[in-house]
Order: C-alpha cells, then sequence, then structure tokens
C-alpha cells in the first residue's frame, strides 16, 4: 500500500522538511543557535523579555490561518529567544489594540448600536 509514503510525506510537510510551492528549503544556519544576549540591542532585550513575562489569561483557542513568513517566525521565536508562540500573538494583539485605540471604538460603537 502507498499510505504509508503518503502519511510521511504529510509528516515532512508539517516538520517543514518539505519546501511549499514556490519556496525552495532553506538549508540549515551555520550559526543554529541562540543570539547571544550581548550581541543584541538592549532594547530589543526589554522588548523580549516584556513579551516572555506576558501572561495570558483565558482558555479560549482560535485556529488562525498564518501567512508563510510570519510562521517562519513563530517556528524560531521559542528556540532562539525562550517566547512562546501564544505569548508572542496575545502581546501583539494587545499592543496593537493599545495603539489604535479608534479600532476600539468602532467596535464598541457598532455594538451599541446592535443593542438597540
Amino acid at each position: 500500500m502507498g499510505s504509508g509514503n503518503y502519511i510521511n510525506k504529510l509528516v515532512q510537510g508539517v516538520r517543514g522538511e518539505i519546501p511549499t510551492s514556490g519556496e525552495e528549503k532553506m538549508p540549515e544556519s551555520i550559526n543554529s543557535g541562540k543570539v547571544e544576549k550581548k550581541e543584541r540591542d538592549p532594547e530589543v532585550d526589554e522588548l523580549l523579555e516584556r513579551i516572555r513575562d506576558y501572561k495570558v489569561n483565558g482558555e479560549s483557542r482560535r485556529l488562525i490561518r498564518m501567512d508563510s513568513k510570519i510562521e517562519d517566525v513563530f517556528k524560531h521565536v521559542n528556540y532562539l529567544f525562550g517566547i512562546k508562540v501564544t505569548s508572542l500573538v496575545n502581546y501583539v494583539c494587545r499592543d496593537f489594540l493599545e495603539n489604535n485605540p479608534e479600532l476600539v471604538n468602532e467596535i464598541k460603537k457598532s455594538l451599541n448600536q446592535l443593542k438597540l
């Protein structure tokens, strides 16, 4: 039966071992390993620490589709910086909403209109 090969191909695709259409497989990094703290900008270290310390409250889960470039970042953020993807996504969303209060206000207006 050929189903074993099919399953192996699926697993390789999930692991990122097979390049998807339009992409070339990236060679292993020469400098694979964590980036030394002394090489980073102190502001970057501070941001990474804030993201690491961000606590996710709640049990809700949401399945979302990601662009391949964003997914590539997510694949490496835990390994390189010790940041959980869940913390990163929540931190980025909260930061976006805090920096764009007009969007939050529009959502509130729309909800008030629905209550009528």
